[in-house]
């Protein structure tokens, strides 16, 4: 009888194990996803809507007039769109907001050249046009400071190394093969959290604020540092130079430069040449 048990208990999992599983189809509203695919492909506001952010309003750090401009005009297209209840809400506290309005620099001895260069966001302009020697300024590590300590009053200092410009070999675009896709599927997630980097950064900006310091305390002019070594489209990519925090400005003007124009005027004064500059 206990086998028997067993075997009607077996038999009846099984049972039920094979019973398929019944689930409703969806119900597809071809007209509707017409109309979807007509909206996007005739009445699209794609290109006007990013032409207003982009080309209209353009480039806007978080607290700056711009950001609000492109805030304004966001809430009033949503209610343009029809959508109810559009509304701005306040967050933060954030800290101070920044904005470039102008920059014009030129190389006036031994050439006359107009130079490219971009503000850094949170770094003071110079109230006008200033005029002012330039001179080479290398330091990596807190160190350094000490040997340029009181040499650089009413100087415009070139700072940092020089770069390493890698000529370009690779196509700006490329189809993916069979063995570029398969990489693609072996990509590894990175963690979220990346203690080196982390550790990398905070050293970074340490050193940004001892050099911050340093420049206030000696009166440079302005301080100009170059974009990336590689060739990059001719792109000049510029970040910050000060905080946006409250109680850490800084007093210094910063400046990215054009990696020719930049490396330029380092070979110039390699050559142990005066150099002026209006910035």
């Amino acid at each position: 009888m206990q086998t028997v048990k067993r075997l009607v208990v077996l038999g009846i999992c099984s049972l039920f194990l094979t019973v398929p599983v019944c689930i409703p189809q969806e119900k597809v509203d071809l007209d509707i996803i017409s109309r979807i695919r007509y909206e996007g492909f005739r009445n699209s506001k794609v290109m006007e809507t990013a032409s207003g952010l982009v080309d209209q309003i353009g480039a806007r750090l978080t607290g700056s007039p711009n950001m609000k401009r492109a805030n304004d005009w966001t809430l009033a297209k949503l209610k343009e769109f029809g959508l109810v209840n559009a509304h701005l809400e306040e967050w933060g506290p954030f800290g101070r907001g920044w904005s470039n309005e102008y920059v014009n620099l030129r190389m006036v001895s031994p050439d006359t050249a107009p130079l490219i260069a971009y503000a850094k966001a949170w770094t003071p302009g110079t109230d006008g046009a200033v005029r002012g020697q330039v001179v080479r300024v290398n330091i990596r590590t807190p160190e350094e400071i000490a040997k340029y300590r009181g040499k650089l009053s009413g100087k415009i200092v070139l700072f940092g190394e020089d770069p390493e410009v890698k000529p370009s070999i690779q196509p700006l675009s490329e189809r993916y093969n069979e063995q570029s896709l398969h990489d693609i599927e072996q990509y590894e997630i990175p963690s979220e959290r990346s203690e080196a980097r982390l550790r990398e950064f905070r050293q970074r900006r340490r050193m940004q604020r001892e050099l911050n310091k340093f420049w206030d305390a000696e009166k440079v002019i302005a301080v100009i540092d170059h974009s990336r070594g590689d060739i990059g489209g001719g792109t000049v990519f510029v970040q910050s130079g000060g905080s946006y925090k409250v109680g850490e400005t800084t007093a210094t003007p910063q400046l990215t430069m054009a990696v020719e124009h930049w490396s330029r005027i380092a070979r110039i004064l390699n050559g142990k040449e005066k150099m002026w500059s209006w910035n």
